[in-house]
């Protein structure tokens, strides 16, 4: 069973129990949304709306917040000295698809999928706040020393000796 939904300006094949990364939609974390633009419904029989099913719906939980990875824009005209470098991260939303529904015919996801996905989402935050280096305020906080200086001369002298 599975739905093909538009959000965004952008259309997805969804089936129930799976993540998706969507453009940024300002819902909470933890919230649930019910999508209502689905243009096809493919239960026991296959549903086409024109342009959009009037009964069906998909439901789907806000997982998370992020940036995508970094996108070079890069322009150039030749000979004239013309160079731009701008770079770009676009925002999204990541999903979970927890129910699908049209007329009578409906399917819910098991519990357990909606807390292995909560729990690799909270995995993948921590990780991520680890790899985060201290910033000075921090470092003053936690009573970490400054590194000592090394002067070029001492380390000199004590090559040669």
């Amino acid at each position: 069973m599975y739905s093909i939904v538009e959000t965004g300006g952008f259309q997805y094949k969804v089936e129930l129990g799976k993540a998706y990364k969507v453009p940024t939609i300002d819902a909470a974390v933890g919230s649930s949304l019910e999508l209502k633009s689905v243009l096809l419904f493919a239960g026991k029989e296959v549903q086409v709306g024109t342009p959009v099913l009037n009964d069906a719906s998909v439901k789907v939980e806000v997982l998370a917040h992020g940036k995508e990875d970094t996108i070079i824009v890069f322009k150039k005209k030749r000979r004239t000295r013309y160079e731009r470098r701008n770079g770009h991260r676009q925002g999204y939303t990541e999903v979970l698809v927890t129910e699908l529904r049209s007329g009578a015919e409906s399917a819910v996801v098991d519990p357990q999928v909606i807390t292995r996905n909560r729990a690799r989402v909270a995995a993948l935050a921590k990780q991520k706040a680890q790899n985060k280096p201290l910033t000075r305020k921090e470092k003053i906080a936690q009573g970490i020393a400054k590194p000592a200086k090394v002067k070029k001369n001492s380390l000199r002298k004590a090559k040669e000796a």
